[in-house]
């Protein structure tokens, strides 16, 4: 097995960063690629907009849920094989789903992609973990994040237009061939970069045991909740904004798309800003100072709605607010919470991603069942508690708790 060293001499450093990034992509692509076709599978399938919601929720739900085993999994096996399986049985799942004959089986199928996203995921974390210390490793991350808002600056106008000339089925053959694309490129080029196996990472009593251990410690829960709240609040604007600027406001697909881009812009900008900062202030400092652009996002969707005044323009720039914030407090988020864990880095990431999916699953259960045709009250006030909540816990929790400490030890 390479070390952390040779793998990264093996791969190159654009290649590492290439890996974190198609690994996190298959999320966006999973979500934003899919915005605009919301509407269309809503006629097409004469559904409930709370059922058609479900096609985001259960992929969300099964993307945080099975990170539990995934994680452990990638300790046990390696990050190149689970790696590799979660690209396919992403292009599994989009493959079913793009020739659902009813919604219920497109449900099944964005669950069975939500188990591919996990393990993407889980290992693309993982994998800057092992190769990387925390200042390092951040600033990997960032790039990787930077290299993604490119794209996704891109995704959900491209889903749009997908949606718009070929139907909405064009965007789930979309997301199989990018997984099978990941599959391949793993297989070719990606060289195992776990430090060491687990032999018994799967056992359960160990496991748990882990699984107690990480979640009981301070910097864990801190970096955690940041992003837990910062990502809910992301999904949930996301998963509910289609219906209210098309059918409401009466946004084009194609007008939506560039929204749902421009926010890809100030996340690019947020992790542009975010390697800035951290080379001059280190990455705790960076989190406070994104904490207050977190306050002032949610100021910009709480008060308008209150004032009866919220138009496409002010959600927009909410949106855009708290994208900017988020592309700094996202990647510290993601190493800052398994920097405590060398050893157990999977099983670190597994946990803190099943939180953030889970929060986003129960922030979109929430706004699709109070959703009022019409009302902006549900998405402006929702994501604009989600937001205060993430930039106080930048300004408090993470201040404490946050800074790099020696290792912890392994569970026995």
């Amino acid at each position: 097995m390479k070390t952390g060293t040779a793998a990264v001499a093996a791969m190159g450093p654009a290649l590492v960063v290439g890996v974190v990034t198609l690994s996190t992509a298959v999320q966006p692509l999973g979500t934003d690629l899919y915005l605009a076709a919301l509407p269309a599978i809503r006629n097409e399938y004469a559904a409930r907009v709370g059922v058609v919601q479900l096609t985001l929720a259960v992929l969300v739900f099964s993307f945080g849920l099975s990170q539990l085993l995934w994680g452990p999994a990638s300790d046990r096996f390696g990050r190149r094989p689970v790696l590799a399986a979660g690209f396919l049985l992403y292009a599994a799942g989009a493959t079913v789903g793009a020739m659902a004959p009813n919604i219920e089986v497109l449900i099944a199928a964005r669950a069975a992609q939500g188990l591919g996203i996990a393990a993407c995921m889980v290992c693309g974390r993982a994998i800057v973990r092992d190769l990387f210390e925390q200042q390092h490793g951040t600033h990997v991350m960032t790039v990787a994040m930077s290299v993604l808002a490119c794209l996704t600056m891109l995704i959900p106008v491209t889903g749009a237009l997908l949606a718009q000339t070929l139907g909405w089925r064009a965007t789930l053959w979309s997301m199989a061939l990018c997984g099978l694309a990941g599959a391949l490129l793993v297989l070719a080029r990606v060289p195992e970069t776990a430090r060491s196996l687990k032999p018994d990472a799967l056992r359960l009593g160990p496991l748990l045991a882990g699984y107690a251990r990480i979640a009981r410690d301070p910097a864990f829960q801190s970096w955690t909740l940041l992003n837990a709240f910062g990502y809910a609040a992301n999904f949930g604007f996301f998963s509910s904004s289609a219906y209210l600027f098309i059918e409401t406001f009466g946004v084009s697909r194609v007008g939506f798309g560039l929204v749902i881009g421009g926010a890809s812009v100030t996340y690019l900008a947020g992790t542009m800003l975010c390697r800035r900062w951290i080379a001059a202030h280190g990455i705790v400092t960076s989190v406070r100072r994104a904490g207050f652009l977190s306050l002032l996002a949610a100021l910009v969707l709480v008060v308008p709605q209150f004032a009866g005044a919220h138009t496409a323009g002010t959600l927009t720039a909410g949106l855009w607010l708290m994208l900017l914030a988020y592309g700094i407090h996202q990647p510290c988020g993601h190493v800052g919470m398994a920097t405590p864990f060398p050893l157990q880095a999977g099983a670190a990431s597994a946990l803190g991603g099943f939180i953030f999916a889970g929060a986003a699953f129960l922030c979109g259960g929430w706004m699709g069942l109070m959703y009022r045709s019409g009302s902006a009250a549900v998405l402006s006030l929702t994501t604009g508690v989600l937001a205060a909540a993430a930039g106080t816990i930048a300004l408090t929790l993470v201040q404490r708790h946050g800074r790099p400490v020696p290792a912890r030890p392994a569970v026995p």
